[in-house]
């Protein structure tokens, strides 16, 4: 009888303890799949040195600013171009009269360029030249964001951030930034990626103060929301970045040694397309995130 009952138990014992597979997912830790990029369509090499591109939601356009070779020269050879969400150029020279164009944002019927020392706005509707809205001294205006009718703007080599609103152009934001560029307005707070200390930062407009975020982010060009919490940033040497909500960074890619560069980015969520212009290489190139 005790040896029947010795058996019993062993056999339950048996039963209850884990399989080697068991053991192995058990003690595995999860891992998130890095997400990667997918080359989807380039653009014709007409552009020339593309350094931004703005994606318009009414409209279902794509807007490129082409600072035409020198991007801080004031030679009045810059343009806009537009283009469809496929990579087809609609109107190469859709409206001329800029020097270095960049950033780009849209405000109703508006769009707002920063071009070196002046924000120029857009009828998008004609296609013609409205306002210009000139900056003083040398602000170097790089990138726009827009929130709330708010169009805030960075000065790059003057360390200075600006704020059109109501045809007036204010600075609210100045000190050592690392050379301020790409520029994302949320709800509570101002995002900024940098060029010089790689840095994305996070500035309480309010209490005038600011976080790091994230650093080694290269020659800080754009930063754009995937729509899920997280980013994409690029890099102008040619990296791009994508940044989760917890400030994790993970390459997704590096076409440095190609001499292709990766400047003002834009990002269609509802599409899945992340569109960079490749500034020297005269193309915009579209990527779909792989998550």
């Amino acid at each position: 009888m005790k040896n029947i009952v010795a058996i019993c138990l062993l056999l339950l014992i048996a039963a209850c303890a884990p399989t080697p597979e068991q053991e192995q997912t058990e003690n595995t830790p999860t891992t998130t799949k890095a997400p990667s990029l997918q080359e989807v369509w380039a653009s014709d090499t007409l552009l020339r040195t593309p350094e931004a591109v703005l994606y318009d939601k009414e409209r279902d356009v794509l807007y490129v600013a082409n600072v035409n070779e020198a991007p801080w020269e004031k030679d009045n050879n810059g343009f806009i171009s537009k283009m469809d969400t496929k990579g087809n150029i609609i109107d190469l020279h859709w409206v001329d009269g800029f020097h270095g164009p960049k950033g780009m944002g849209i405000v109703g019927a508006s769009l707002f360029v920063a071009d070196i020392d002046e924000v120029v706005e857009i009828d998008i509707n004609q296609g013609i030249i409205l306002n210009r809205y000139s900056v003083a001294d040398t602000p170097t205006l790089n990138d726009i964001t827009v929130f709330n009718d708010k169009v805030y703007i960075s000065g790059s080599d003057s360390n200075k951030v600006f704020e059109l609103k109501d045809g007036k152009v204010d600075l609210i934001l100045e000190g050592d930034f690392g050379r301020p560029n790409g520029l994302f307005a949320e709800a509570d707070r101002l995002l900024m990626i940098t060029s010089t200390s790689s840095e994305l930062k996070a500035f309480d407009l309010a209490a005038k103060t600011s976080t790091i975020l994230v650093d080694s982010l290269g020659h800080g060009d754009g930063i754009v929301p995937v729509g899920n919490g997280d980013y994409l940033a690029s890099s102008w040497r040619g990296e791009l970045f994508y940044i989760t909500a917890e400030w994790k960074r993970t390459q997704l890619l590096d076409t440095r040694e190609s001499a292709i560069n990766a400047a003002d980015i834009d990002y269609i969520i509802a599409k899945n397309l992340l569109l960079v212009p490749t500034f020297f290489d005269n193309r915009v190139v579209a990527y779909q995130l792989k998550k």
